[in-house]
């Protein structure tokens, strides 16, 4: 006979066990602040209903972060006017309760109405006050908006000493800086505007004394014809990204001038191309452009300025549709190029990059489509689209260039489809690269390069 088993029973827990700690609340409270610092102010200040412990960290908290984004606002429909108006007590309230102590960062996202517009302006004084070092600001109105009186940007945040970082996006706030003594301390300003006028940003860059990130968004009308001069002693890092309302029937010159002897990295991705004259800087070692549309009038002279105004980089990466292998200068310091090839914009131009960037180690080679080129094709109907397309095609260099003899160590290649013109480029490349050690193909083609001829024994072809 089995032994009978044992009933079982539940353990009771000791009091001890059912205690559960609150060890958070122990910890201090500039924890407690850094803590809450990583949420939505909203959320911080819910904080306060947990216990006695937490009523007023909130309060203490160096980061503020406010949001309110509605669609129906700035589209003139019904919105929620509740929702609206208590937003803007909320920020009231927060600023008025918090304690005196300096705020680190500020971010205030909204749309709004343009008789909220004071509400604003104080609240932007306000942070100023308490000695923010990272402002970022996205303030929008409706589209049925009348400005009369726009947002000005209040001279105290000019004028802040303790202020690093500025961003700004807007389509209502306006700048008129003083004529000296203004952003004493900003490193980082990011302005996104829209029919950005000359005076006003000319102003803004020219009383920037330390300012090493500068990065411009800005929305262009066929009226606006741009003449920026961008002189910045201490610029390491200048951002152009603009764009037109417009891009039918364009013929607008917009020229800037970059005067920036310790500028580093240069990007510029605009729809058409401007003009750019380059001086002083000589201490530029990377850039990106990116040309949206190609139109024949003077691009050629626009590029070749642009180009030569930084042949000594050692990063370049740019996109093809506006440029022409007569317009490249050489690039004799080049070490990596990143190249994006379209359809049917000038595949030979690859060929006169490596001709003239004998130092080149590293390559990227990505083949984009664009449905702008068939819209070409049916423009000129005296010749065959086959004619045409064979024009823009790749084509055997007649020598061979110097980097890849002695210098070009990785290719990659995205974005290929296979046709007869990208085959021939790719194994043109395996054949000819003495010093080539990896090839990596982005693509199917496996069968076509297993067996193909390859001048380096050493190189490894991977498909992805």
């Amino acid at each position: 006979m089995g032994s009978k088993s044992k009933p079982l029973r539940l353990k009771k827990k000791s009091k001890r066990e059912e205690i559960v700690k609150d060890r958070i609340s122990e910890l201090p409270d500039s924890i407690l602040c850094h803590m809450l610092s990583f949420i939505p102010t909203e959320y911080a200040v819910r904080t306060s209903i947990l216990s006695t412990r937490w009523k007023s960290i909130w309060a203490s908290v160096p980061n503020l972060d406010f949001e309110y984004r509605d669609d129906s606002v700035l589209l003139a429909d019904e919105y929620d006017s509740e929702s609206y108006a208590g937003f803007f007590t909320f920020v009231d309230r927060v600023l008025s309760c918090r304690d005196p102590l300096d705020i680190k960062k500020c971010r205030l996202h909204c749309d709004c109405r343009k008789e909220d517009f004071s509400r604003i302006d104080g609240w932007i004084r306000t942070v100023i006050r308490h000695n923010v070092v990272k402002l970022d600001l996205i303030v929008k109105i409706g589209l049925d908006e009348d400005i009369d009186q726009p947002l000005e940007l209040p001279h105290c945040v000019f004028m802040c000493k303790t202020l690093v970082v500025l961003k700004v996006n807007s389509n209502c706030i306006t700048y008129t800086p003083p004529t000296s003594g203004c952003f004493p301390s900003l490193k980082f300003l990011h302005v996104s505007v829209e029919y950005p006028d000359n005076d006003s940003m000319e102003k803004i860059f020219s009383c920037c004394p330390v300012l090493e990130c500068l990065t411009i968004n800005g929305m262009l009308g066929l009226d606006d014809v741009l003449n920026f001069n961008i002189s910045v002693p201490e610029l390491r890092r200048l951002r152009l990204e603009l764009k037109l309302d417009c891009v039918y029937n364009v013929d607008i010159k917009h020229t800037f001038f970059v005067n920036c002897p310790k500028l580093e990295s240069l990007d510029i991705k605009q729809d058409i191309l401007s003009n750019y004259l380059f001086e002083n800087v000589k201490s530029l070692v990377k850039a990106n452009v990116d040309i949206w549309y190609h139109f024949e009038h003077d691009q050629h002279a626009c590029a070749t300025a642009l180009l030569a105004g930084f042949s000594n980089v050692k990063y370049l990466s740019l996109s093809a549709r506006f440029l022409e292998g007569g317009c490249l200068p050489a690039f004799d310091n080049l070490s990596e190029l990143k190249l994006v090839l379209y359809d049917c914009y000038n595949w030979d131009l690859l060929t006169e990059l490596l001709k003239r960037s004998p130092n080149l180690e590293y390559l990227v080679v990505e083949h984009k489509e664009y449905r702008g080129c068939d819209e070409d094709y049916e423009e000129h109907e005296t010749y065959s689209k086959h004619v045409l397309y064979s024009k823009q095609r790749w084509r055997k260099p007649e020598s061979v260039p110097v980097c890849l003899i002695s210098h070009l160590k990785t290719i990659t290649i995205r974005g290929f489809k296979g046709y007869p013109h990208e085959e021939k480029l790719a194994k043109y490349l395996l054949k000819e690269g003495q010093v080539l050690s990896k090839m990596t193909i982005y693509n199917d083609l496996a069968k076509e390069f297993s067996m193909s001829q390859r001048a380096s024994k050493a190189c490894r072809v991977e498909f992805i």
